[in-house]
Formats: C-alpha cells, structure tokens, sequence
C-alpha cells in the first residue's frame, strides 16, 4: 500500500468516527459516570478494521479525539480521561479481533458473503473489551461501578450494531471485493 492510499483510508475512517460521534450526541447522559444509550463511534471504528485492516488505527484514534476536542470546545478542554477512554475504545475492536483470530473465529466473510455470526460476536467482545478497560483501568473510582458497566455495555452493543449494519448496506459491494482482515 503507499502512502497515498494510507492517508486517504484514514482521512474516510476519521470522517466516519467524528461523523458517528455526532449521531452519538443526542443520547449522550449528563454525566460521564453512565454510558450513552447507543454508541454509534464504536461501530465505525470496528467497520474501519473490516474494510480497511489495521493500518487505520492512527484514523479511528484521531477521530474520536477530534469528535471530542470539537463537542468539548477545544484542545484545552479536553481531559486526559477522555484521551485514555478514546484510546481504550479503538484499541478493543483491535483486541478483540486479535482473540478472534486466536480461536479461529475471525472469519468475517464467507465465500464472498458477510458472515454476521463472526461480526456480531465481534461487536459483543468489542463492547465488552471497551467497557472493562474504562472500567477497570480509568473510571475505577466511580460510587456505582455496575451502573457504568451496564449502560456502557448496551451502548456499545446497540450502537455497534446499529452503525455497522447501516455500513454494511453503504459498503456491500466494497466488502464483497475485500477480504483485509
């Protein structure tokens, strides 16, 4: 791949995650202490791994920094927190899909079909891997541990599957040419 092509897929990945991180807002709670109620950037983030590969992590971080450095109002009023939580939640799709591969579960594509089986999975373990790394390693001193957990999970899982399914039906074609992860 040259450069070319690197800098174009992530430019469209970052597009998409600030994008979806917009369409997140309205369900956004008052605080950060509970999850929203759909987390659609979780799904572009895990869409990007699947049509573009690994190589546009530098696109799904720097989108969900961006999203965040926007809707916050600047560079200086975002927190390190919310760094670390950004990190968290496009480093698990890349976890997860690693997991998958370690048990053989990560065929996405079946003879030129979808497989939604393995994606769905994907989602699931994406979310769960997301939500305990915010849960365990940033937001550990939180008064209600389980309502955090809960509503993080079920944002994620919803989202995810919301926006990847609306993503599937955008880029039919381009996944069944495809095959990058």
């Amino acid at each position: 791949m040259n450069i070319k092509q690197f800098i174009f897929y992530n430019l469209i990945v970052l597009v998409m995650l600030v994008v979806s991180r917009f369409l997140s807002l309205p369900f956004d709670e008052a605080t950060s202490d509970l999850g929203n109620l759909l987390w659609f950037p979780i799904g572009a983030a895990i869409l990007s791994y699947l049509l573009f590969g690994f190589k546009v992590f530098p696109g799904v971080l720097l989108g969900y920094i961006i999203a965040e450095m926007i809707i916050e109002g600047g560079v200086l009023d975002i927190t390190q927190r919310e760094v670390l939580k950004r990190t968290a939640s496009a480093l698990a799709p890349v976890i997860s899909i690693g997991i998958m591969r370690m048990f053989t579960l990560s065929n996405f594509f079946d003879d030129e079909k979808i497989n939604p089986g393995h994606i769905v999975f994907l989602i699931f373990l994406s979310a769960i891997i997301s939500t305990l790394l915010k849960a365990l390693l940033i937001d550990n001193q939180l008064p209600d541990l389980d309502s955090y957990i809960t509503t993080y999970l079920i944002g994620d899982m919803i989202g995810g599957m919301i926006f990847i399914y609306m993503g599937i039906k955008v880029f039919t074609t381009f996944f069944a040419k495809k095959k990058l992860i």
